[in-house]
C-alpha cells in the first residue's frame, strides 16, 4: 500500500497538530482525496521525516496529527552543488527535478556570457519559487527527506569564487572544447578517493566561452567531458550526475 508523503517546512513536536500549506493541503484533499484516519508521511526538507495521521475532512483546512519520526533513505555521501546555466523556456524545470532525484544538495542558476537576455530577472523572481516547488515535488516522489537549496542566480565568476571551498571542482565541457586535461573523462576520477564535496558547473546551449573555461581552470576547476557526443544542456546534468554517482559508488 502506498504511503503518501507531504512537505512542511516546519514540523512541530510529535503529538501536535500540523496544518499543511495551501498547496499541500489541496493535494491531500482534492487530488488524493485522503480521509480522516489515513496515515501519511511528512518531511521538512532538511532530513526529518515523521509519520502522521489525517484528523479532519475539511478540504479547506486539512489537519494532521504528527507522530513518531521515521528514518528516511540515506543521503548521498558526496555533497554536490550544481551550477547550471539558465536555459531557454522551461528547460531548467527538468534539470531541477532530475538533479533533486540524483541527490544534489544545492542548485545555483548561472548567468554566463551566452545566457539568454532576461535570464536574471526570470530566475530571481517567481520562477525561483517555482523551481523550489519542483524540487519539493521531486523529493516527495523519490523518497528524499532533503530538498536541495535553490540559490539566487549568480554570475559564473561569482560561482567560481564561492566554489573554492569544495574538494573537487568540475567544469563540464563539450568534446570539441575538451583539452588534454579532459580527455580521461569520468574514468580519471576513479584514481582518487571519494570527495566529500563537489561543485559541478554546466554551461548553456552555446557552450562556455574560451574566457570562461580559462577562468574556471584558474579557479581550480577541472574540464570534464563525458564522451564524444555533444549532449543537450538539459540532458547533460542528468548524465553527469549519474556517471559521477556511479564512479564514486554513491548511488
Amino acid at each position: 500500500m502506498t504511503v503518501h508523503r507531504f512537505y512542511a517546512a516546519q514540523l512541530p513536536a510529535p503529538g501536535s497538530d500540523l496544518r499543511l500549506s495551501p498547496a499541500e493541503g489541496r493535494h491531500l484533499t482534492r487530488v488524493l482525496r485522503l480521509r480522516s484516519g489515513t496515515r501519511v508521511l511528512v518531511f521538512d526538507g532538511r532530513g526529518r521525516q515523521h509519520e502522521a495521521t489525517v484528523t479532519g475532512d475539511d478540504p479547506r483546512r486539512p489537519v494532521l496529527l504528527l507522530g513518531a519520526p521515521v528514518a528516511a533513505p540515506a543521503e548521498p555521501l558526496v555533497r554536490v552543488t550544481l551550477g547550471m546555466t539558465i536555459l531557454k523556456g522551461r528547460k531548467l524545470d527538468a534539470v531541477v527535478r532530475d538533479a533533486t532525484t540524483l541527490g544534489v544538495t544545492g542548485i545555483v542558476p548561472l548567468l554566463s556570457q551566452r545566457t539568454q537576455p532576461g535570464g536574471e530577472e526570470r530566475a530571481g523572481g517567481r520562477l525561483g519559487d517555482r523551481w523550489l516547488g519542483i524540487a519539493v515535488a521531486s523529493a516527495k516522489q523519490c523518497g528524499r527527506a532533503v530538498v536541495p537549496e535553490i540559490y539566487p542566480p549568480a554570475t559564473f565568476r561569482r560561482f567560481l569564487g564561492h566554489a573554492r571551498s569544495h574538494a573537487v571542482r568540475l567544469l563540464l565541457v563539450e568534446p570539441a572544447a575538451a583539452g588534454s586535461a579532459a580527455r580521461g573523462g569520468a574514468d580519471a576520477l576513479r584514481s582518487g578517493s571519494r570527495p566529500a564535496t563537489v561543485a559541478l558547473a554546466i554551461g548553456p546551449e552555446g557552450g562556455w566561452t574560451e574566457d570562461e573555461i580559462r577562468a574556471a581552470e584558474e579557479a581550480g576547476f577541472r574540464p570534464l567531458t563525458l564522451g564524444r557526443r555533444t549532449l543537450r544542456s538539459e540532458i547533460a546534468p542528468v548524465a553527469a550526475l549519474a556517471i559521477l554517482r556511479f564512479t564514486w559508488d554513491d548511488l
